[in-house]
């Protein structure tokens, strides 16, 4: 057993070596592409080598075999057109004139034909000259000749024409001429049997031209036929090369493409458990190579440890120090782990009927998925008045607030705290190439799992907010004190100059408030105290804030208004108060209220500058008789003047 183990590992190594799989994906193709391009060079280097030397081959024979078998031809070529002349001269022997000048083109075809075969043994260049026309051959080059056996050839034809010459000159002088008795020629021997004499001489010389030039030709046929297998060599080296890279890519191919399937085909197999909710979290994946899909592997197993423990969850979120950092968490795991990137988490206000965007957390006061109304109105949204998901899955058209150029589908999911809906959870899924809806039902189940997981720390940790926001609020009108304006104010002037939007300042101030103390007591000044926050509150949206700025002073913050916006609202509350009936023992009271009213940033860019300019403006209008409503001009404020 311990052998065949031993085995197993070893040829599981050896594979892994082969295969390059411990190495980088990237230096697995490196190197195949490496190797197809090493057989590619050499193929092409056969091929190039072949083509040179065949070159080299074929330039090195035309040079010397093909010029001096053409040579050769040329001097045959010669010694016959002397032999026509030689015939011409014994057959126009009684005409001067046409003896005469065979004779020279005799003895000048006769030059030649020695002049070339002198060429052949010394080399150089071959201009062949047509006696009888004077045309010119295109010149040609020629290798001196190397070989014994063949330089005694060429001598022989050489000493041969110059005894051919010498009977030419015998023949025109001796019996063409005015030689000897006139033309009579050598007593005994008639012209007809010199002429056969040089016959036999030329066809002798021809021969031994022609068995050279056979010679030669023979080597040209030789050097074909050595080309021919070289030729051959070279196609079948090719081929084989080509059939030993196609292999090999195959065989690379295969063994490659293996050593990546098996390990993602079982990353695969896990991340379908895993989205079904089945997946053995004890189980962990084989890594089997130190690549990236090694690498991979390992993650893998990590990421499957970190599931395990997903109900580690609970107590971190309980260690967390804010709500806020509770939904941040909850974000993150949305978007990170869920792959829900286009999370919104929804904060329900019950003591304000509003609810506002906390995730992502710079959304807040902004629209994204659903109209802002539902934001002002918390019961608008479909979700938090029925405590039940809503699914665009079950009817598109399911929530008449939801913008529907946000997406294909949506999901809300309510957070229930302390029995109510303290929160929205909304999942959207824009792109209808990512609205696979069996994965998107996965992803929902699981993003559930933690918003169960989330919702009694959520209460716990929004009771210690409220018990928190105690130190924010008057106890006698349970509106905003000014530590609370202190702490928000930042946040407030941002998110007006962010969206672009004004900010109206209203302080307001009760006219004669210390003579109904004086005169009714203190009780009934707390009476009248609260109705007139009863009143401004009923004169504001709910997404308005009311502050409790000192004594009987008041400041409203107008969020969100157009420009000039404040004095229609401040005009309203003055009027409202002025009408209220302050119910008191044996009757009635009615008191008037004074408004200083400034905009931000209209009228300045600095928040508690606002502030002040406001209640300039409000002591401007006590000046001026009280019960009045006055917005901030410059000339109420001196350059000088300090706050």
């Amino acid at each position: 057993m311990k052998r065949s183990a031993s085995i197993r590992i070893l040829f599981r190594k050896f594979i892994n070596l082969v295969t390059f799989t411990d190495l980088p994906i990237r230096n697995k193709f490196v190197l195949f592409s490496v190797g197809a391009l090493f057989w590619l060079v050499v193929i092409s280097v056969i091929g190039l080598i072949t083509m040179f030397d065949m070159s080299a081959k074929s330039k090195q024979m035309v040079d010397t075999i093909w010029s001096q078998e053409k040579t050769a031809n040329i001097a045959i070529r010669k010694l016959r057109g002397a032999n026509i002349s030689i015939h011409n001269m014994a057959l126009f022997r009684t005409r001067d004139s046409i003896v005469d000048a065979n004779y020279r083109r005799a003895k000048g075809t006769l030059e030649d034909a020695r002049s070339y075969l002198n060429t052949l043994l010394i080399g150089g260049q071959v201009i062949d000259i047509t006696r009888a026309t004077g045309q010119l051959s295109e010149p040609f080059a020629v290798s001196p000749v190397r070989d014994g056996n063949k330089r005694k050839i060429i001598e022989t034809a050489i000493a041969q024409i110059r005894e051919i010459e010498g009977m030419v000159d015998e023949i025109e002088h001796k019996w063409l001429g005015g030689g000897l008795a006139a033309g009579k020629g050598t007593p005994g021997v008639s012209i007809e049997d010199r002429i056969q004499a040089y016959d036999n001489l030329t066809r002798d010389t021809v021969i031994i031209l022609n068995d050279y030039a056979l010679t030669v030709g023979k080597e040209w046929r030789i050097f074909t036929d050595i080309m021919r297998m070289r030729f051959t060599v070279a196609i079948i080296a090719m081929s084989l090369a080509f059939g030993i890279a196609t292999l090999l890519s195959i065989v690379f191919g295969v063994l490659i493409s293996r050593s990546l399937e098996r390990p993602i085909k079982a990353i695969i197999g896990q991340i379908k458990a895993l989205s079904a909710g089945d997946i053995d979290l004890g189980k962990k994946l084989d890594v089997e190579s130190l690549d990236e899909l090694g690498a991979l592997s390992h993650e893998f197993n990590k990421l499957m440890e970190t599931i395990a423990h997903v109900t580690s969850f609970k107590k971190v979120i309980e260690e967390d120090e804010s709500v806020e950092d509770i939904y941040l968490r909850l974000g993150k795991v949305f978007s990170e782990d869920l792959a829900l990137e286009n999370a919104v988490i929804y904060e329900v206000a019950n003591s304000k009927n509003t609810m506002r965007i906390v995730y992502p957390p710079d959304a807040e006061g902004s629209e994204l998925y659903c109209k802002r109304e539902t934001q002002l109105d918390c019961d608008l949204c479909r979700a938090k008045r029925t405590g039940h998901m809503v699914s665009s899955l079950d009817y598109s058209d399911i929530c008449k607030f939801y913008n529907e150029e946000g997406g294909k589908a949506h999901f809300c999911v309510p957070i229930i705290v302390g029995g109510t809906v303290g929160g929205v959870v909304q999942l959207v899924c824009p792109k209808p190439e990512d609205c696979i809806i069996p994965e998107l039902e996965k992803k929902i189940n699981r993003a559930k799992q933690y918003i169960v997981e989330v919702q009694p720390v959520l209460e716990a940790k929004r009771l210690m907010r409220a018990l928190k926001e105690t130190a924010f609020k008057d106890p006698l009108t349970g509106l905003y004190n000014r530590r609370f304006l202190e702490e928000s104010c930042e946040n407030l002037s941002a998110g007006v100059l962010r969206r672009g939007t004004t900010l109206g300042f209203l302080m307001c101030d009760l006219d004669f408030f210390k003579e109904t103390n004086d005169i009714y007591g203190h009780d009934v000044g707390d009476m009248v105290l609260k109705e007139t926050c009863n009143g401004i509150r009923k004169s504001v949206r709910t997404s308005d804030i009311v502050i409790r700025f000192g004594g009987e002073e008041f400041l409203v913050l107008l969020a969100d208004i157009q420009i000039g916006d404040s004095m229609v609202v401040a005009e309203k509350i003055r009027a409202r108060i002025e009408e209220t009936q302050v119910k008191i023992a044996g009757g009635f009271i009615q008191k008037t209220i004074s408004i200083g009213v400034c905009e931000f940033p209209s009228d300045t860019q600095n928040f508690w500058e606002a502030i002040k300019f406001a209640d300039v403006a409000l002591y401007k209008a006590k000046e001026r008789g009280r019960n009045k409503v006055l917005r901030f001009e410059t000339d109420m404020w001196s350059a000088g003047q300090r706050y």
